[in-house]
């Protein structure tokens, strides 16, 4: 062995070195590494303790009140004790650094390098967080109230509920519109007997002929006589002569003198003689009263007298004939003009009246068969069946089309009357129409400017003949046509019309319809001041959330505020006792129903959607008891509840929203009353929709209210329209007295039958005890669904979660801000950078140039942790 060393003289050394060098050098750096991983567990650890400290630190009264954990105090606040925790647990093994020789690790936190913190997003308010809690709190609470509510039994009677408000609202809509086709059918038959009229009086187209040539002749005629009677009258002519002989002439004139205008001619000349005696009583001047000549004089004085006042009765007989035949006249020819133009105008008006009716009828026609479609839908059979029997009764109405040959008449005699108006109206005296103008005073001027020239009979007669070519001119004086009037009674239309459309019911009693109108527009008085009692709200506190909340609200935060909507309670108007009345009641019926579509939608759909909806059950029992509603303060007897709990049997009445907390969170405005009106105006609609649907499939309500629509003096069509307005007051009534019983905590039952209908028309079709059953819902029910309707749909979701958190926030910071929400976190988040020592990797280090701090490694350690 000797030999072989000194033979090989240090290679031996050099081969040891070789080995043993890469030996130790690996043996420092799994030292070194295992130091620096044994450091980084540590680190890890002491940082888990840590964060779990800072967790541990929970906020009690949010627990113990909603069942939320969130650490009490924000880790900033908790900093400088999470570092000493965090330090204490790094020196656990107690040794300092003097003592290395002894440790196999030393660990020491850089200064300032320590950092603790809430995890940005997850305070407790954030929809996730809250989320996941909530259903963490609730996993073994829910199924035992959810259980407890019999909820699931009660939800098959919402099915199909939206169907049935479109049945209901389209036998509303049709039926009531009826009225208006009501009243346009009776207008239809006023002026068909004002048509009717016409045909009766008018004269046939002979005499029509016939009264024309008669006006012109009488206008020829009173030419005549006006020319004559403005020539006696305005005579200014003297005859010339001696006294004596003048009297006896104007005597013998008298004598001869035919009368009227026949004896014109003597009448002009007596006229002109008497101008020419100027005093005729002079002839008794001088003569014995004795005398043979005075009595001779004497006695033709007296004739004198007597023919004057004779002279003075013809010209008053010409002058009455004349006046009488310028009325006779114009009286004749206005009548046959007026009864023209009445049976025109309404031909004309029942055209346009027959076009609106076709359109209406369209429109009822629409409004039917969107019935019928509603009527299809429907899942009930018994209910289905019995609309579709109502619905049947009104089909032969649309079937009928038997107006053609009505039409075909009307446009007859418009025409036929059209031509008669058009002839009279061409019938013109001196630029003056015949059926306008006054005859007299239309001649009376022209006679004055002819007569002047006249002396005689026979110039009278050509003065009068030339008047009258010269101002008639070529106007009718005849009438003739290819139609003539026909008679629109012996229709089938107008018959169906009186007989039928228009026709009242036998028991037609006006006393009695205003009887029975009065009746229910009182009863419906009475439970209309109970339906503004149902929706004051002055019991619970008004307070707006965000002006209380100056906007630190967590929808605020998380911008999940809801899109307000008006508080919408209907406005219920009108009645029975008119027309107008009972359209408006009829309206204020459908506004009843018309309040959220999407939610019956969802309502009729919840029973299936429930089924996969574990978690929105487990949410929406939550916020019941953990929140209060407007029924809260009272149970289900209608007993009032003095300190109503939540579900973790905190105080409600401590609530800053107390009985309004649940409307909030499902409808979100910042009005605290607001959102309990439209809770309510919800609920009615709801309760109003299965109300009216049984009210309008009830075949004893049906029945009764089509008999007390009987008793108004109106047609079919309007019988129908007064039967559905009773429906809808019945139902009113009937619902009010419901919506009233659920604000006070009491069931009532959705499905409606014999036994639980109170508002009976005439006849008791039932018990009417209000007998609820197993199915009969609360209002708190109705809040139940409404908010889990809403978690079903993932967009809302947020919202209601979000919604939640206000009414927490609002609670629990009314008495000190620093318990908001905000500062709330569920996670902590912690850095910090931890010296540990080594030694053999700094001398690597440094002969590989990288740069080293002494004899140590840092470690930067980062860590999360979370409830």
């Amino acid at each position: 062995m000797l030999k072989f060393c000194r033979k090989h003289d240090g290679a031996i050394s050099v081969f040891l070195t070789l080995i043993l060098i890469p030996t130790l050098l690996f043996a420092g750096v799994v030292v070194d590494g295992a130091r620096i991983y044994g450091s980084k567990n540590m680190i890890s650890g002491a940082g888990d303790l840590a964060m779990n400290g800072a967790l541990a630190g929970y906020d009690g009264d949010l627990n113990d009140a909603y069942g939320l954990i969130a650490m009490s105090k924000t880790p900033e606040e908790l900093s400088s004790n999470l570092q000493d925790y965090f330090e204490a647990t790094l020196s656990a093994n107690g040794l300092t650094p003097r003592d290395f020789n002894k440790a196999l690790i030393n660990l020491e936190l850089l200064e300032g390098s320590f950092q603790a913190s809430g995890v940005e997003g997850t305070q407790i308010y954030q929809t996730e967080v809250m989320k996941q809690e909530i259903l963490e709190y609730m996993k073994y609470r829910a199924p035992v109230t959810f259980v407890n509510r019999a909820i699931l039994s009660k939800l098959d009677q919402f099915k199909g509920i939206d169907k049935e408000k479109k049945a209901v609202e389209s036998q509303i809509d049709f039926e009531s519109g009826l009225a208006d086709l009501q009243e346009k059918f009776d207008e239809l038959l006023e002026l068909v007997e004002k048509h009717t009229q016409v045909y009766r009086n008018i004269p046939s187209t002979s005499q029509i002929s016939a009264l024309i040539q008669k006006t012109k002749d009488n206008y020829g005629r009173m030419c005549f006589l006006a020319i004559g009677y403005d020539r006696l009258l305005n005579c200014t002519v003297a005859e010339q002569g001696d006294l004596r002989g003048l009297l006896d002439q104007y005597n013998d004139l008298a004598v001869r003198c035919a009368g009227g205008i026949k004896g014109f001619e003597e009448l002009l000349k007596m006229e002109k003689i008497d101008c020419g005696m100027e005093d005729p009583y002079s002839l008794l001047n001088g003569l014995d009263t004795q005398s043979d000549d005075y009595r001779e004089i004497r006695k033709e004085l007296s004739d004198y007298e007597a023919n004057t006042e004779m002279w003075a009765e013809q010209l008053e007989v010409i002058h009455k004939e004349y006046k009488e035949l310028s009325s006779e006249t114009l009286f004749q020819i206005t009548g046959i003009y007026s009864y023209a133009e009445a049976g025109f105008d309404s031909a004309i008006k029942i055209e346009e009246k027959m076009a609106e009716l076709k359109q209406e009828m369209k429109g009822c026609s629409t409004q039917y068969e969107k019935w019928q479609g509603a009527i299809s839908d429907l899942d009930s059979s018994g209910a289905k069946d019995e609309m579709s029997a109502q619905a049947a009764n009104y089909e032969a109405f649309f079937s009928k089309d038997n107006t053609d040959e009505f039409e075909q008449m009307i446009d007859n005699n418009k025409q036929y009357y059209g031509e008669i108006k058009e002839v009279l109206e061409d019938m013109i005296f001196a630029g003056n129409q015949v059926i306008v103008a006054e005859p007299s005073a239309v001649i009376d001027p022209l006679a004055a400017q002819m007569s002047a020239s006249v002396n005689t009979q026979q110039g009278l007669d050509q003065q009068a003949k030339a008047m009258l070519k010269e101002n008639w001119g070529d106007s009718p004086y005849q009438f003739s046509s290819d139609k003539d009037k026909k008679d629109i009674e012996t229709t089938d239309f107008v018959k169906y019309l009186r007989e039928e459309l228009c026709k009242p019911d036998d028991s037609s009693d006006k006393e009695k319809s205003k009887e029975e109108a009065k009746k229910w527009d009182d009863s419906l008085a009475e439970r209309l001041e109970d339906y503004k009692t149902f929706f004051m709200t002055d019991d619970i506190p008004e307070i707006n959330l965000q002006e209380v909340s100056k906007g630190e609200l967590p929808t605020n935060w998380l911008k999940a505020a809801a899109v307000q909507t008006a508080s919408n309670s209907a406005d219920i108007k009108g009645g029975m006792s008119d027309k107008n009345n009972r359209k408006e009641i009829s309206n204020s019926a459908k506004d009843a129903m018309k309040n959220d579509n999407s939610s019956l939608e969802l309502l009729s759909g919840l029973a299936d959607m429930i089924q996969g909806g574990a978690e929105a059950v487990y949410m929406t029992e939550y916020v019941m008891g953990m929140l209060s509603y407007y029924s809260v303060s009272w149970d289900g007897e209608g007993n009032e509840i003095k300190d109503p709990l939540s579900l973790s049997n905190s105080c409600l009445k401590d609530h800053l929203i107390y009985r309004a907390e649940v409307e909030y969170v499902i409808w979100g405005d910042s009005d605290s009353r607001d959102n309990v009106v439209k809770t309510k105006a919800m609920l009615f609609a709801i309760q109003f929709v299965s109300n009216a649907f049984f009210a309008f499939t009830n075949s004893t309500l049906a029945t009764d209210a089509a008999r007390i629509a009987g008793f108004f003096p109106v047609g079919v069509l309007g019988r129908a329209a007064i039967k559905a307005a009773l429906l809808a007051v019945v139902s009113l009534i009937e619902t009010t007295d419901d919506v009233i019983q659920l604000t006070k905590g009491e069931a009532v039952d959705l499905l409606k039958d014999k036994n639980n209908w109170e508002t009976w028309i005439w006849t008791k079709g039932g018990s009417g005890d209000k007998e609820h059953g197993a199915t009969a819902v609360k209002y708190e029910d109705y809040l139940w669904l409404l908010t889990c309707i809403q978690l079903l749909i993932p967009s809302k979701q947020a919202g209601i979660l979000a919604r939640t958190a206000d009414c927490i926030e609002i609670n629990r910071t009314k008495g000190n801000v620093e318990n908001s929400l905000k500062t709330r976190y569920t996670m902590v988040k912690l850095s910090a950078d931890v010296r540990t020592d080594t030694f053999f990797l700094q001398k690597v280090g440094e002969q590989m140039g990288t740069p080293v701090d002494e004899n140590t490694f840092v470690i930067h350690y980062k860590g999360i942790q979370g409830y």
